[in-house]
Formats: structure tokens, sequence, C-alpha cells
């Protein structure tokens, strides 16, 4: 999916998702394909993002 639904999907910002993407921030973000200046989400790969920052307590 395109960072627009993935950030509908996850409820971040568009911008946080590019900032995640950035070399810098790319061990903390969600996994991401990138073809042809194209930037993809997996949805598997958003759900695992998301399951690796489950709070205990808070679910």
């Amino acid at each position: 999916m395109r960072p627009v639904a993935a950030a509908e999907y996850t409820g971040l910002s568009t911008s946080m998702l590019a900032k995640l993407r950035m070399r810098v921030n790319r061990s903390d973000g969600p996994d991401f394909i990138k073809v042809s200046g194209c930037v993809l989400y997996r949805r598997t790969d958003l759900d695992n993002w998301l399951r690796g920052h489950v709070v205990a307590g808070e679910v």
C-alpha cells in the first residue's frame, strides 16, 4: 500500500512515516519497499511493526 493508506492504517501521519524511512531512523520504522522511487508498504510488515510496539498492560 502507498504511504497515505499506510498512514491511515497505522494512525500515523505521512510525514512521520517519511521520517521513519530516513536512513538514520530505518531501524525504528516499519519495513518498506521502494520501486522506481515509489514507496510501498506490505500490510504484514505494518502489522509486525505495530505488534512490536505494544506496551504491556495497555492492550
